[in-house]
């Protein structure tokens, strides 16, 4: 297809290189105390004959000519990963310094930092849920999403895991791989009801594995308020925000996952590989592709510098300005 574009380009600028060709040109010429005299063109070629096979050299050039191979090693990995954020306001707590969601932003940068060609989404979830990034390969993406991530996402307050799960089935269903498959919940524990517990059956259908980062210290902390102070209950009292465990421990034995306590630094990326020796292990490794060698640049240079010449040579010549020295007569 390339080359024929290339041959209509040449065959629709025929009648325009003849025309050029056909002008009659500024001579170049060089003054001497001896007169003017016409400089001659070291090129013996016409610029039309220039440009037309500098055309062909990039005509060939575009078709991206191919020869010999190369062997390269393509790093493999089945793992999908989907990171569920938990964005209520009790995530603003500062009994773990700077506060409990941007420790856990930090968390999920180290994991990116480590991970080699899975594919990653990111959940966020509080009264509700949704899908913020969908599971890709391209970690750039999700950081722009994490940096921005607060509470004001979603504005329906709460901890609802049963939408978060749901939300968690729904993006796995996209993909029809048999990959080894991980639910990352970064939460404190607080839930409204049990009803998560309904969504079990099917992460396991789905060998859906999840670790469980509990957030937060047992002795508690307060949550800061957008206007000034700290956050109030109904009655006005100010709100303790404590870790609870229990929904997010229960969550990581009843799918085979893992759960842990990241009120210390918790290096996720050793424990997802954890998890994957205790259980189903996706085929993991490198193999080798063969890949054909381009050659186009070759083409490519000098079509282009064969073009730059023949334009050189139509472009008239201007004289350069010059001092002339006048002898002052001797007197007499």
């Amino acid at each position: 297809m390339i080359p024929v574009l290339g041959i209509l380009t040449t065959i629709v600028f025929r009648k325009k290189i003849v025309s050029l060709s056909s002008r009659s040109k500024v001579k170049r010429v060089k003054a001497t105390f001896a007169g003017v005299s016409e400089i001659k063109s070291g090129l013996n070629q016409p610029s039309k004959w220039l440009f037309l096979i500098g055309m062909v050299f990039v005509i060939i050039a575009l078709a991206r000519p191919q020869w010999g191979e190369i062997h390269k090693e393509v790093f493999k990995r089945s793992r999908e990963v989907i990171i569920a954020m938990d964005l209520s306001k009790s995530m603003l707590a500062e009994d773990i310094k700077p506060n409990r969601l941007e420790r856990a932003k930090l968390v999920v940068e180290s994991l990116l930092d480590n991970l080699q060609g899975e594919s990653v989404g990111l959940i966020v979830f509080a009264g509700t849920a949704f899908l913020q990034s969908p599971m890709s390969p391209d970690y750039q993406i999700l950081r722009g999403f994490l940096r921005d991530l607060n509470p004001n996402f979603i504005p329906q307050g709460g901890t609802n895991y049963g939408a978060m799960l749901k939300t968690t089935l729904d993006s796995f269903r996209q993909s029809d791989s048999e990959a080894d498959r991980f639910l990352v919940v970064i939460s404190d524990g607080e839930s409204l009801n049990q009803d998560w517990t309904d969504y079990v059956g099917k992460l396991n259908e789905q060998n859906v594995q999840a670790v469980c980062l509990g957030f937060g210290t047992r002795g508690g902390g307060l949550i800061p308020a957008e206007e000034g102070g700290y956050h109030k209950d109904q009655a006005g009292a100010v709100v303790l925000t404590k870790l609870e465990s229990a929904t997010l421990q229960s969550l990581a034995d009843k799918t085979g996952g893992v759960f842990r306590e990241a009120n210390v630094w918790v290096d996720l990326a050793s424990l997802i590989e954890e998890t994957v020796k205790r259980g189903k292990t996706g085929e993991t490794g490198t193999t080798s592709q063969s890949v054909h060698i381009e050659r186009y640049q070759i083409f490519l240079a000098p079509g282009l510098l064969l073009i730059l010449i023949s334009l050189y040579r139509e472009f008239p010549f201007t004289a350069k300005p010059r001092v002339v020295r006048t002898r002052t007569p001797l007197t007499q």
